[in-house]
């Protein structure tokens, strides 16, 4: 496999032995801090517009500050402790200006605080915000509670599969997969590897278990479940 990002944290990253349950929280939006509030189950939003097509005058560092303060009091019994110790995943949004020389500007941010357990990520479940230099565009949560639960599998076969292991898994699965559609197995495309972490993720059963989640950079997508070895395509 070729990895686009640094694996060397992955490989000293200890495997939950551990699956998690959920405890439902619902945060309703705080309606002082105006826009549009809309819930759906678990998850809260609030909208105020779309984004504009100038180019930001703040970094990435005003962006957070700026997405931390409303935060903390845009969902009424939030806790923005909470974030203290998860690091902020800070995207661009950006525009490309077409001529002889393409240039692209930032016209926005997502900031994104990942719900953790143990540091591991709860997959698809935090805090996003979308804002520009009018301020907050967008914002939602969905941030539930975990406790820990017995294994759902027999705790005396299980073999927990660390990111070393879960390589050979995975290498096994795309050639296979790639003879089967007469491709060729060896080529760069085949084994390029967007990202991978760590992850619990629900398991259909009320249970959420620790998976390697694994993004190709052709768009496809895998999980290999760290009690069994198990590998399921997205």
């Amino acid at each position: 496999m070729i990895f686009k990002t640094d694996t060397e944290e992955l490989t000293e990253k200890a495997v939950p032995d551990y699956a998690i349950k959920k405890i439902e929280k619902h945060y309703e939006g705080n309606k002082e801090v105006g826009g549009r509030i809309s819930s759906n189950g678990g998850v809260t939003s609030i909208s105020y517009g779309e984004i504009g097509e100038k180019t930001v005058s703040m970094d990435e560092k005003h962006a957070v500050a700026k997405a931390n303060e409303w935060i903390s009091t845009a969902f009424k019994g939030f806790d923005i402790s909470l974030l203290d110790n998860i690091n902020p995943i800070v995207g661009d949004m950006c525009k490309t200006e077409l001529s002889d020389e393409s240039e692209e500007s930032i016209i926005g941010y997502r900031i994104e605080y990942p719900n953790v357990y143990n540091d591991v990520r709860i997959q698809y479940e935090g805090i996003s915000v979308l804002l520009d230099d009018s301020g907050i565009l967008y914002g939602k949560i969905e941030w539930n509670e975990y406790e820990e639960i017995d294994l759902p599998v027999n705790n005396e076969a299980t073999q927990y599969m660390d990111f070393n292991q879960s390589k050979i898994l995975m290498t096994n699965v795309v050639i296979e997969e790639y003879k089967e559609l007469g491709l060729d197995e060896n080529s760069e495309e085949a084994r390029l590897v967007n990202n991978v972490e760590l992850v619990f993720t629900d398991n259909g059963k009320e249970e959420y278990i620790p998976v390697w989640y694994y993004e190709m950079e052709d768009g496809r997508a895998y999980y290999v479940n760290c009690f069994d070895g198990q590998v399921t395509t997205l």
